[in-house]
């Protein structure tokens, strides 16, 4: 994308080479990590970067990261559908044009469209805290929905109402049974079975607001390298997300 150019809503599916991971995974700290993030996610709202590059690597941009001492290259493109797509290439540093080097490599052997496949999702596993202050809740969406006859189970047995019980996750729905009784008395606690459920809701300290964010309407953008819908809330933040 040149220059001025946006996203729709400055939303975008954001995924990242096998080269991009293994190179944080090593060479950059836990420390570091906030600093990266921030320059991944300014791509959001302007995706042209710092600038375009040329020749063979016509078409992919550049960013500075890490006190402007390493470079992110990346491509932002809109798929016909209209979503938002931030492909990146590699991370590396800008002396000796090593970071070009190894995308000119990946050119060379035919595998730079193959290789970017990991969703900034999965990188955010080992990140929660960092990727919570940018905006990227790994909470963010409505969850798959558990068979109906566990949400049966669930509220027959009064557990749990139904409006709350309709919010949840099988996993969450589960850990309300298993609480639901009083050890000690053997009695129904529907206190209870609620605690463990929300307990449940992504590990959160807010859980209640992550189910009233659940009833919002979904995001449903067509995301172009993982082939579904987005389901975040509507009008989240950044990166668009498939299903976890």
């Amino acid at each position: 994308m040149r220059a001025g150019e946006h996203f729709p809503d400055d939303q975008a599916e954001l995924v990242l080479s096998s080269h991009v991971e293994e190179w944080i995974a090593e060479h950059v700290e836990q420390s570091q990590w906030d600093e990266v993030l921030d320059d991944l996610t300014a791509l959001f709202a302007k995706p042209w970067g710092k600038h375009p590059l040329s020749n063979a690597l016509a078409g992919l941009n550049t960013a500075s990261t890490l006190r402007g001492d390493h470079r992110i290259v990346f491509r932002s493109t809109i798929s016909p559908e209209g979503t938002g797509l931030i492909e990146v290439v590699a991370i590396g540093p800008r002396s000796n044009n090593r970071v070009y080097d190894a995308v000119n490599a990946l050119v060379a052997s035919g595998t730079l469209d193959q290789d970017v496949v990991q969703s900034i999702w999965d990188m955010l596993e080992v990140y929660e805290a960092t990727a919570q202050k940018h905006g990227l809740e790994l909470w963010d969406y409505r969850p798959e929905p558990p068979p109906a006859g566990l949400v049966k189970s669930v509220v027959a047995v009064g557990a749990l109402d139904q409006d709350v019980a309709d919010l949840l996750s099988a996993d969450e729905l589960n850990a309300a049974l298993a609480h639901a009784w009083d050890p000690a008395s053997g009695a129904l606690d529907p206190g209870r079975a609620l605690r463990a459920a929300l307990d449940r809701v992504a590990g959160s300290s807010d859980p209640e607001r992550i189910l009233a964010q659940r009833e919002q309407p979904r995001c449903n953008a067509f995301m172009p390298r993982a082939k579904a819908p987005c389901i975040r809330r509507r009008h989240h933040p950044g990166a668009h997300r498939a299903a976890p």
